[in-house]
């Protein structure tokens, strides 16, 4: 049994709460909203993508791409991935029914909390036990569990390979994946993996515990309305709550404005700070830490190429476009290997090329003047040798969070010109390089960040804007994840304004982000149902109708 999402020009004027955002804060708030007994609303700028609707071929793919940011604004406003260009940096992410997690590596760890007090996280997050609740029931909402039998799959082989020349061991990371078919927690029958490595592009599986299908579907089932191609275009404070402007962004000029007490805010980390840097603009009173603190969670990608064995990196997609024989790829990300020290975290993760990435290696050896490498690369394919001897890795470190977001021509715009050359980074890029020579292989630098491809290194884990703080004067947003109000004291806030997403993380965690993200938004709806004393039972997950994962 599939649930119907509908259009914006549908939404009733009021109701209990909205929520903008679809992710996994999104997907949280509207989940535990709806279990308080509200009327709850979900907007979504992107469509509902369901199995076998992802794009497949480079086409298609570029077709669903937007370009924001300091770009032109070309593309699908509507289309599943989106290119943020800032100064310096720019942002991969995505739109769609569960945010981030339609096309994400689905990397779960918890983070360190001795770490985020190190890094000036409110007291109360860090401490209150509440944090710990909410990544509980996070591992248990999105059904985590690392891949089985993880020496089948060549590139496993490759990161052990990799972490012993360096004297480590490789660890196997719980993943949002369901490795065997079955109910989920929501009661939406899924499908198992079939380790096609594709799962960064969107899975056409199924097997995908994306927010959509978790925590959106239990929404639904108690009594929550999703909106989809519904862009909130503002907000503003009205005498008895807020009031939200929605644009359907395939049809220019038709707007709809609805109306709420509350209003949780989790757009992503770019989406939640460009609504409430236009909201300031038009007078609504915040803290003038609005926009700093931006952090890139120290993301970086470099490529370990030559490799003495085959790893198989490549992605074969659903259905298969690799060779009749191809073995199975594995998950996108299975598998890192800590490089982390006193100086910090440094985890590298196995990834997997898409093969619209693999058919940009020989362009870039030819900007490179390898033109012998270049017609190689050309001649085998990019399921050939040379390409089935080369690594992604992805790298999740450190950084110290000086980033900026402002508006430019109304849209948010990343501001960080001098993040390649941050120490922490150089630092990280060496601990890797080492690591990758260790073992016999060729470092090479993120390609993206060649002049050719515009200069800007790509980062898929944009925090902050909107830090949390303990006053007005430290941060954006309270430890309770209401806003602050300047004009209500030091620790006033706006009552019913909530940020639930990674714009309210006030510093790189360290980790891959997803797991903590949710785990703040569930911490921060345990405190709202004890606000309006209201009964949140989500200890026990009560039982589902059965619906299929093609919803």
């Amino acid at each position: 049994m599939a649930f119907a999402t509908q259009k914006a020009g549908e939404a009733m004027p009021v109701y209990d709460a909205i929520v903008i955002g679809s992710g996994y804060g999104g997907g949280v708030a509207a989940s535990r909203l709806a279990r308080m007994g509200l009327h709850v609303a979900v907007l979504e700028q992107g469509r509902h993508w369901r199995p076998g609707d992802f794009p497949t071929t480079a086409k298609a793919r570029r077709k669903t791409t937007r370009l924001t940011g300091r770009a032109p604004k070309i593309g699908d406003p509507a289309g599943l991935y989106y290119l943020s260009v800032g100064k310096g940096l720019t942002v991969f992410g995505a739109s769609g029914l569960g945010g981030g997690s339609l096309i994400n590596a689905g990397v779960v760890l918890r983070p360190n909390l001795d770490r985020l007090r190190k890094a000036g996280w409110p007291h109360a997050v860090v401490g209150d036990g509440l944090l710990l609740r909410g990544l509980d029931l996070a591992e248990t909402m999105l059904g985590v569990a690392p891949a089985p039998n993880p020496e089948r799959f060549a590139k496993f082989a490759g990161m052990r390979k990799a972490a012993e020349a360096s004297g480590l061991s490789v660890q196997l990371p719980p993943m949002t994946i369901s490795h065997r078919p079955g109910l989920n927690v929501s009661g939406v029958m899924q499908p198992g993996c079939r380790y096609c490595g594709d799962c960064w592009s969107g899975c056409n599986v199924g097997a995908k515990n994306t927010v959509g299908i978790t925590y959106i579907a239990d929404a639904v089932d108690h009594g929550a309305t999703v909106f989809c191609e519904s862009r909130a275009q503002s907000i503003s404070k009205t005498e008895t709550g807020w009031e939200v402007v929605v644009k359907d962004p395939s049809q220019r000029g038709v707007e709809r404005r609805i109306e709420a007490p509350i209003v949780v805010l989790a757009a992503g980390t770019l989406g939640t700070n460009e609504l409430l840097l236009r909201a300031q603009q038009r007078g609504l009173e915040l803290s003038a830490k609005l926009g700093e603190k931006f952090s890139a969670n120290g993301d970086d990608l470099v490529i370990a190429s030559n490799l003495e064995v085959p790893v198989n990196a490549v992605a074969t997609g659903y259905p298969s476009q690799g060779p009749r024989d191809a073995s199975p790829v594995g998950p996108h990300s299975m598998a890192l290997i800590d490089l982390g020290d006193e100086d910090g975290p440094l985890w590298v993760h196995d990834g997997t090329m898409l093969t619209m990435m693999a058919a940009l290696a020989p362009l870039k050896d030819l900007l490179e003047l390898k033109v012998g490498g270049a017609l190689q690369l050309l001649t085998q394919g990019i399921y050939g040798d040379r390409l089935s001897r080369s690594q992604i890795l992805y790298v999740v470190a450190h950084d110290d969070a000086s980033g900026r977001l402002r508006l430019q021509n109304d849209q948010v715009v990343v501001d960080w010109p001098n993040y390649s050359t941050a120490p922490e980074r150089l630092r990280a890029e060496r601990k890797v390089k080492e690591m990758i020579e260790s073992m016999g292989g060729v470092f090479n630098a993120n390609p993206f960040a060649m002049t050719a491809f515009g200069g800007n290194r790509i980062i898929a884990h944009p925090l902050g804007g909107c830090a949390m703080g303990e006053t007005v004067e430290q941060g954006v947003v309270a430890p309770d994840g209401r806003v602050f109000d300047p004009t209500k004291g030091p620790t006033g806030v706006h009552d019913g304004l909530y940020v639930c997403d990674g714009a309210a993380v006030p510093s790189a965690v360290g980790v891959s982000p997803l797991l903590t993200i949710t785990a703040l938004a569930e911490r921060a709806m345990i405190l709202l149902a004890k606000q309006l004393q209201r009964k949140l039972d989500v200890g026990e997950m009560l039982p589902h109708p059965v619906r299929d994962a093609a919803m």
